[in-house]
């Protein structure tokens, strides 16, 4: 086991309860969807996720946070449902402002009707493997072969798995709201208490070396009775080369099943993207107009011995190193530019400056040209 904390350290939520009900503010399922898009971000191996796997996608609500994450390039989405699935296909479409304001980077969608239990090409290459709430509902015969499939076929950096709680139950039996068979849902085959979550997970890195697991929660307990844990309990398993740890084992390329895919492609989908051709320098230089073009929006950047606004190049250089910009580059297209530097400082003119501002140019016409920016110092008559 290791100890995992979020990147951006868990998040706020609020658990209320009545005689007869508790209320989860955010619901429980967008807490689980909130951390799995957490990890999946983690800086320590975002990069490295490329193509997702998500097993029991239902309602593909999860899709709508993946889909914003640019490094992710390909999605699985696989239910067992055909029925389910083909009810809500479109929620994988773009939308209108996925073309108004495209991805940087591609991104292939597909929908696959198939058992989380099943090894088959279409799997090969996952980056990341989600599950929530999904084992509960599976048989035991489907349950021992998961970690086959995903740990010993499939072999991604991360694997994501929830499932709920069953220590919670005792709020759940106080309120009465546990159904017939004992549980919080009518398809659960099972229930487990933390313990033995636990345990199953580490079955799965005995079995599978190359692996450590981490055990998190959502849905915080009432106040008075956090002895009974979260509602639901998630683990989160990293490869060990994801951490900067030697694998035990070597990764090899298992076998496939002999015959057809047990998978169905039910739709598949390419987002729009913009691929930007332009080179580092081009990209840096739009950056550097708009910046010293905002710097002669503040009178408090006006030099009035100078007669222009001053824009500082370290200043400059800190709000675009993002872009990779050095002070090589900055000083080689200033210079290219022909942009007045003095003591570090850009100099921006007023005149240089009125010449890009399409408004001061529109009224320069109307007026014939007659009207020109000046400086203080010069004479100027305001009556012709």
């Amino acid at each position: 086991m290791f100890e995992y904390t979020m990147p951006c350290g868990g998040f706020k939520t609020l658990t209320t309860m009545t005689d007869t009900t508790i209320k989860f503010d955010s619901p429980v399922y967008e807490q689980r969807y909130c951390a799995a898009i957490q990890i999946l971000e983690d800086p320590r191996w975002a990069h490295e996720i490329k193509k997702v796997t998500e097993f029991g996608c239902a309602e593909m609500r999860l899709f709508q946070l993946m889909r914003r994450i640019e490094n992710i390039e390909h999605v699985l989405q696989v239910d067992i449902d055909h029925e389910l699935l083909r009810t809500y296909l479109s929620r994988i479409n773009p939308l209108c402002s996925d073309y108004l304001r495209q991805r940087q980077s591609p991104l292939h969608v597909e929908v696959l009707q198939g058992s989380v239990a099943d090894s088959a090409v279409e799997l090969r290459n996952t980056d990341a493997v989600i599950a929530l709430e999904l084992i509960e509902h599976v048989y035991d015969d489907v349950l021992s072969k998961i970690p086959i499939n995903i740990f010993g076929f499939m072999q991604p950096k991360i694997v994501i798995f929830s499932t709920p709680n069953s220590d919670f139950n005792i709020i759940f039996t106080r309120l009465k709201s546990l159904l017939s068979n004992g549980f919080r849902h009518h398809d659960h085959k099972f229930e487990w208490t933390r313990e033995e979550f636990k345990n199953w997970c580490l079955g799965i890195t005995e079995k599978y070396p190359n692996y450590m697991f981490s055990v998190l929660g959502v849905g915080e307990p009432p106040a008075g009775l956090e002895s009974v844990g979260h509602v639901s309990q998630i683990a989160l398993f990293v490869r060990k080369d994801m951490l900067g740890m030697p694998l035990m084992e070597p990764l090899t390329l298992k076998p496939l099943p002999v015959g057809e895919s047990p998978y169905k492609i039910l739709h598949a989908v390419d987002f729009p993207f913009y691929k930007d051709t332009r080179s580092l320098e081009e990209k840096i230089w739009v950056e550097v107009q708009s910046e010293l073009h905002s710097c002669t929006l503040n009178e408090a950047n006006y030099d009035d011995e100078k007669c222009a606004y001053k824009m500082s190049i370290a200043l400059l250089l800190k709000r675009l190193e993002h872009m990779g910009a050095t002070r090589n580059i900055l000083d080689q297209l200033l210079a290219e530019h022909k942009k007045q530097i003095e003591n570090d400082f850009v100099l921006i003119e007023e005149e240089e400056n009125d010449s890009n501002n399409s408004e001061s140019n529109i009224f320069a016409e109307e007026e014939d040209n007659s009207i020109k920016p000046v400086c203080e110092t010069e004479e100027e008559n305001w009556d012709t």
